[in-house]
């Protein structure tokens, strides 16, 4: 799991390439609409995520360079940024006001009125760690804040499962924020994480407890599935009336750590980006400068849902990179649009997109 002593090679990585360097930067999380076939990417400058990855380490917030930003591309590279916006008081529009430090996202397409679409982001404000809430309309260039909402037990979210224009599943990957708990829970591996559901009405709680590093988080039909990068794997549950969460089993990961994942809704398969060499990684993300990316390494693996009553899946690892594409990804997503289909790879600490012809 760790990746010691360990040496990869590439594998099926020939069509794939860099862009949008030092703009598609720290893009942790990718969403795709199934529709229009646009992707979205929540991206940011690699030093300001190191802030929220580390909080314990010294940071220097007087001279951060920027917020967050998103991102929307089409199927020919190109892409566009998408302003985040709030309403003052007058009613007219102005930049959101807010610390914007993004972590994971998802959308929320409205029923019958697809072009209304509801983002929300797990963001790490420098005082609360929250999800916030944009109002967005497919083909517009900007997205109005419509709330930012705080919890006890949103303590650190990493991922979030959109349910309605409210509610939603949120992953907390740390049970303790900061301190020496923090370190000796990562490296110990204990099983304190959860996810928690917040209501239409803003109520929250604990849906699923008792995991090692909840992650990625998403939704196909009836089953959520949830990353456990700590004990390397993806959980399945159906929800219950409650919303809390029943386990269906587990899909087990055999020599690497699984971060987010994303579902095609046409085939219902799984695609999760997922770390090689742990122990490099963690370096690489503490110090970037080091250059690690030699070896380091990503595998984005596919699961593919049998014909059958067995709610198991058939896997296949469809392409592996050591380091030298890019350092770690931490989303692989499918783009289809206008008879193009490809692969998206982000990192939450790289500086490029990746994008693969002929992967998928």
């Amino acid at each position: 799991m760790l990746g010691l002593g360990q040496t990869y090679s590439n594998v099926n990585t020939t069509s794939c390439r860099q862009i949008g360097h030092g703009v598609l930067s720290g893009c942790e999380d990718i969403t795709v609409d199934s529709e229009t076939g646009l992707a979205y990417l929540a991206c940011g400058r690699l030093r300001a995520r190191q802030h929220w990855l580390h909080p314990d380490d010294p940071y220097d917030l007087i001279h951060e360079e920027e917020v967050d930003r998103v991102y929307v591309m089409d199927e020919n590279d190109i892409y566009s940024e998408i302003k985040v916006l709030e309403r003052a008081s007058d009613g007219s529009l102005q930049p959101f006001a807010q610390d914007f430090r993004v972590h994971g996202f998802d959308i929320y397409w409205s029923p019958g009125a697809r072009q209304e679409m509801t983002f929300m982001f797990v963001n790490h404000q420098l005082q609360q760690n929250a999800i916030s809430i944009f109002n967005h309309i497919r083909g517009t260039d900007y997205m109005v804040h419509v709330e930012t909402v705080a919890s006890d037990l949103l303590n650190s979210p990493n991922n979030i499962l959109a349910m309605s224009k409210r509610a939603f599943y949120a992953t907390n990957d740390m049970k303790y924020v900061r301190g020496a708990m923090r370190e000796v829970s990562k490296y110990l591996r204990l099983p304190n994480t959860h996810v928690v559901y917040r209501s239409e009405q803003g109520e929250f709680t604990i849906a699923a407890k008792n995991i090692r590093y909840a992650n990625g988080i998403a939704k196909h039909q009836d089953w959520i599935y949830v990353a456990a990068s700590s004990d390397p794997g993806v959980h399945i549950y159906k929800a219950l009336p409650d919303h809390s969460l029943i386990s269906h089993g587990r899909i087990d990961f055999k020599d690497s750590l699984p971060d987010n994942i994303f579902i095609d809704p046409l085939t219902g398969q799984l695609y999760c980006a997922s770390l090689l060499k742990a122990l490099e990684t963690f370096r690489y993300f503490k110090h970037p400068s080091l250059n690690t990316t030699a070896t380091a390494g990503t595998k984005v693996l596919r699961f593919t849902p049998r014909d059958d009553s067995s709610n198991k899946f058939d896997i296949e690892p469809i392409l592996i990179d050591s380091g030298r594409l890019m350092p770690t990804a931490t989303i692989a997503a499918v783009q289809r649009r206008n008879q193009v289909k490809r692969l998206l790879i982000g990192g939450v600490m790289s500086d490029a997109l990746v994008v693969c012809d002929s992967v998928v």
